[in-house]
């Protein structure tokens, strides 16, 4: 018998559609758990699947039991091997997996096709001890015919997984295990130390080896913002008329910083005209942009449509899970150069919708390399639309049609000519001397502009002549340097994809992702920020992003900045890439990052202690014996309990929630404001003051006059 295993259910009822699998099998107390028996070559089959991750590495505790003290006496806590351990939620599922692995004479892994994927089937194989012979399907998009082939054409763990994979299903699940491990060494181990070294009295400290990097991005510009110093500078501009049009020109030499070189300047021009002293037309050529990886089409988005990076992923997820677009965590903003009949048939479809009729063009652009390039093609191509192209943009909800047509559009863009346009750069120089330069752009043929990026306003210059006389009117304005601007999601995204370095130029960033030096990955990216947001380290106002006071005070007193530095992450990310791809030891990887663990542990460790108070809760004195309160699920209590302090006050009071403002204003005054809504026991609604009332060690009520 062979077992099929997927790692979630949406997947399996894909794999069982295209697979003529038949009906799923529903377990009778847990319908979210199933499965499927049919006949696969001849062979009996069961198809079953996970929820995800159905397995994870154990804590330190499990290690040894004196690790259940977050004691740095006694951390750090370096296994010598790593268990893994089935998660509470999901026993009842790996029960049933196991049931099968156990009958099983060989097991086809089809999970997600990644390094994620493979980790998650290699845990389930660990945890229910199964060292059956197995073959992997690497599943590119999930239409019909592409599921079919590829289980046609399985892979061994030691062969190579496509054309375009460098590395096999064995490497990439070292791959893996090596980012697991290393995520735990550095997670379990520094956020020990950090939270007993700097945690205060209740919080909990979390350290990543990804989410401390992005934190410090955040940290970093925020005290740029604050440290920047605004100089003024002064701008000198022209207005120039001819054959009753005008046209604006800048002082050539840039912004004067010192006023009165500015006026003198200023004064020597007015009531001059200007001569035309030189006139540069170049033409020049857009391509059509790259197609979109991952991290692009969040980027894209959240600057188009103001989406989260969690809503974007969730949309592609569902277009993915239902055959509509190719797997959506990539990398790679190529496709091989095998694609191009595939494409062609994509793109024809595509055209006969009504949508996108309107594109149709009678000779198309031959595909290049500008898009088809078997060298910058990672684990997966770019992502595209399958050959599952609906009758119209209907069968979807109004976010997937959006992210749809996006993406659509994308490849139809292909079939176009470049973009071409002529630039224009003027010189008028006025008074002999000074020089005013105007640019202007005028479009020649639309090209690929026509789909969906046709510039709005007109940016042309009049016509003009060398030597032509121009009247013109001259202006100071004065202004100050700005600071950079915050973060917002797609600027923070984009800085994770190159390790925090800002590169403008298109091949140089291609190169970089190719590197793979980034923070994170295209699939963690997302995840990482939410958890940024969850945990209170930063915190988003409109569109910007700024850390909060707890994300500022683990940056400024964390003392490893190697654990901070966007660089030695992505060397990091670029090791475990190099895992997966045959190129670096899995064994001296984990011995490195073992030593570097307990390194910077050691480091943390050796500082001096200081305890974060938020400015908050140092407004929460006790206002019996001035002790700090601290904060209980159930409301706040006295830390000097141990003295004998009794005071405690609840987070609801008869029926009313009390506001951490007023329990402020109970520490400070004694007293809170009047409070309405309190409900007495026959349910009557009751209005007063809340009193710290020392002599009854109590919070007590205080009813107002009447009156």
């Amino acid at each position: 018998m062979v077992v099929i295993y997927a790692e979630k259910s949406s997947l399996a009822k894909e794999i069982a559609h295209a697979l003529g699998a038949g009906k799923r099998i529903a377990l009778k107390d847990e319908p979210t758990v199933g499965y499927y028996e049919f006949v696969f070559k001849g062979e009996k089959a069961v198809l079953c699947h996970g929820v995800g991750h159905l397995a994870q590495l154990v804590p330190a505790k499990s290690y040894d039991e004196k690790f259940s003290k977050w004691d740095l006496d006694i951390f750090p806590c370096i296994p010598e091997t790593f268990r893994a351990a089935p998660k509470v939620q999901t026993v009842k599922c790996l029960k049933l997996v196991k049931s099968f692995f156990d009958k099983a004479d060989w097991i086809i892994n089809a999970t997600d096709p990644d390094r994620e994927g493979e980790l998650i089937f290699t845990y389930v194989c660990d945890v229910c001890k199964c060292n059956k012979p197995y073959k992997r399907v690497w599943l590119e998009d999930l239409t019909d015919n592409k599921i079919k082939y590829a289980f046609n054409n399985l892979k061994n763990p030691d062969e190579q997984l496509s054309a375009q994979v460098k590395g096999n299903a064995h490497d990439l699940q070292l791959a893996g295990r090596a980012r697991d491990i290393s995520d735990w060494l550095l997670g379990t181990n520094l956020t020990v130390a950090t939270t007993k070294k700097f945690g205060g009295y209740d919080n909990l400290l979390t350290i990543g080896r990804v989410q401390t990097p992005t934190l410090n991005l955040v940290v970093e510009r925020e005290k740029a913002i604050k440290n920047h110093v605004k100089t003024p500078y002064w701008k000198l501009s022209a207005m120039f008329s001819v054959s009753n049009s005008e046209f604006n020109a800048d002082y050539e030499k840039g912004n004067f910083t010192v006023e009165s070189e500015a006026n003198t300047t200023l004064s020597e021009c007015n009531g001059k005209s200007g001569i035309v002293t030189s006139i540069i037309t170049k033409h020049k050529t857009e391509s059509a942009p790259l197609l979109f990886n991952t991290t692009q089409t969040l980027i894209t988005a959240s600057k188009k449509f103001g989406w989260s990076s969690e809503k974007t992923s969730e949309i592609m997820q569902s277009l993915y899970d239902n055959g509509f677009i190719s797997y959506p965590r990539t990398s790679t903003e190529h496709l091989t150069d095998a694609m191009k009949s595939e494409v062609t048939l994509t793109i024809q479809k595509l055209l006969k919708m009504p949508e996108y009729s309107k594109y149709n063009i009678d000779k198309w652009t031959a595909f290049t390399k500008r898009h088809f390039d078997d060298s910058k093609v990672g684990s997966h191509t770019a992502i595209i639309p399958t050959l599952n192209v609906p009758d119209n943009l209907d069968v979807f909800n109004d976010d997937e049609k959006i992210l749809y047509d996006l993406i659509a559009k994308s490849v139809i863009r292909m079939i176009y000519p470049k973009a071409e346009f002529d630039d224009t750069k003027v010189i008028i120089t006025i008074n002999g001397k000074y020089n005013f330069k105007a640019t202007g752009r005028v479009i020649t043929n639309d090209g690929w502009y026509i789909v969906d990026a046709h510039p709005t306003g007109n940016n042309s210059l009049p016509i003009l002549n060398e030597h032509q006389e121009l009247s013109g009117e001259y202006s100071i304005k004065q202004s100050e340097t700005e600071p950079p601007k915050r973060y917002t999601e797609a600027e923070l995204l984009s800085a994770m994809e190159t390790a925090g370095q800002k590169i403008d130029d298109e091949e140089v960033r291609t190169l970089m992702k190719l590197q793979k030096k980034g923070l994170g990955t295209d699939a963690t990216r997302a995840p990482i920020l939410k958890s940024l947001f969850i945990k209170n380290y930063i915190a988003l106002k409109g569109k910007s992003i700024y850390p909060t006071e707890l994300g500022m005070y683990i940056i400024d007193n964390l003392p490893v900045d190697d654990l901070k530095s966007a660089e030695m992450t992505g060397e990091l990310e670029k090791k475990l890439n190099d895992i997966a791809v045959g190129k670096t030891d899995f064994d001296e990887f984990i011995r490195s990052i073992k030593e570097t663990a307990a390194n910077w542990f050691s480091i943390i460790a050796k500082t001096e202690n200081k305890q974060f108070v938020s400015e908050s809760a140092k407004q929460l004195i006790c206002p019996f014996c001035g002790k700090m309160l601290h904060k209980h699920k159930w409301g706040y209590g006295c830390t000097g309990y141990k003295e004998g302090c009794k005071f405690s006050i609840g987070n609801t009071i008869a029926g009313k929630k009390i506001t951490e403002n007023q329990i402020i204003l109970l520490c400070k005054n004694g007293r809170t404001n009047i409070i309405k809504g309190f409900k007495s026991k026959n349910d009557s609604e009751f209005d007063a003051y809340l009193v710290a009332d020392k002599n009854k060690n109590s919070v007590i009520f205080e009813f107002p006059d009447k009156k």
